[in-house]
């Protein structure tokens, strides 16, 4: 496993994403993989390079510089036989570990967990936000600064891209969705056909046909109880019984090959709570049961 840390937050205007990658080294990470005694080296953050205004072409142009250099170490990562983990940031990070999974791997798969299915265009977006792009750009769509990064065009194909969780879609992105035939289950489309059937039916989608599977979780897809550190916090999120459950899931039935985990605000977290949770969300995908507080308890019975 590589930690590759990615300071990014040009793709929506909130302050506080770019502590994210830290937030989690200060919460333990790094330590939590030596104690489970998996094989993890902090590979530091790549540098994020400044636009020179604030007009919106020009933080484009940041975020596909920026892009190209996660994607260069997502590839010389999976090369070397690593799970490469990118840690944000917002989500337009997963332009670029997606491009490198791509280049690496050829035809992969993606499950993206969000609260939000990020497939605006700069047509169909009110924001403007390329926050709320990278689905669409990973896709084909979109800035073509960033569909060009390489390789060029769609990174996945439509029927390997599986949406899970969103909760809040605009109109354009519905559309979009529709349009191209791409597999979205809604926390809503879970409680009517249950989490089990849609994990299932998610991990066969992404896995029938890819030579990997790259898992990109924004953590506003968790409820604001266990996740009160993000920009839109909702109590319609997952539980933490749902999210391990998925991740369980994930990680013995499919080839995990890179994962981001993005859209931490250190600023808007309480003593901890979500990026501790993201942490014990994260060592589930990969495999491995791990507990804070069940740590600190048998920390307790030894002293």
């Amino acid at each position: 496993m590589d930690i590759i840390g990615v300071p990014l937050d040009l793709g929506v205007r909130e302050l506080g994403l770019k502590l994210g990658p830290d937030a989690f080294r200060e919460a333990g990470l790094v330590q939590v993989t030596s104690h489970l005694g998996l094989d993890a080296r902090d590979r530091g953050d790549v540098p994020v390079v400044m636009p020179p205004s604030s007009r919106n072409d020009r933080r484009v142009g940041a975020i596909a510089a920026t892009c190209r250099d996660v994607a260069r170490a997502v590839r010389e990562s999976l090369k070397a036989g690593r799970v490469p983990v990118c840690l944000g940031g917002d989500h337009s990070v997963a332009i670029g570990s997606l491009a490198g999974v791509a280049a690496a791997l050829g035809r992969v798969g993606c499950l993206w967990l969000d609260a939000h299915p990020d497939a605006n265009t700069p047509e169909t977006s009110p924001s403007g936000n390329i926050h709320g792009m990278p689905v669409a750009v990973i896709l084909g769509h979109g800035p073509e600064e960033l569909v060009r990064i390489e390789p060029r065009g769609a990174k996945v194909r439509y029927e390997d891209m599986v949406l899970l969780g969103a909760r809040d879609a605009d109109p354009g992105e519905l559309e979009f969705i529709r349009q191209h035939d791409v597999r979205m289950f809604t926390v809503f489309d879970i409680v009517e056909e249950g989490l089990a059937a849609v994990t299932r039916e998610a991990i066969r989608r992404v896995s029938a046909q890819t030579r990997g599977v790259h898992v990109s979780i924004d953590l506003d897809v968790l409820c604001e109880d266990i996740a009160p550190g993000v920009g839109l916090p909702s109590r319609c999120g997952f539980n933490m019984r749902e999210a391990t459950y998925i991740c369980r899931r994930i990680a013995a039935e499919c080839p995990v090959s890179s994962v981001d985990v993005v859209g931490l605000n250190p600023v808007r977290d309480r003593d901890e709570t979500t990026v501790r949770c993201a942490i014990e969300i994260l060592m589930a995908l990969l495999g491995y049961d791990f507990s804070f507080s069940y740590d600190e308890y048998l920390r307790d019975q030894l002293r």
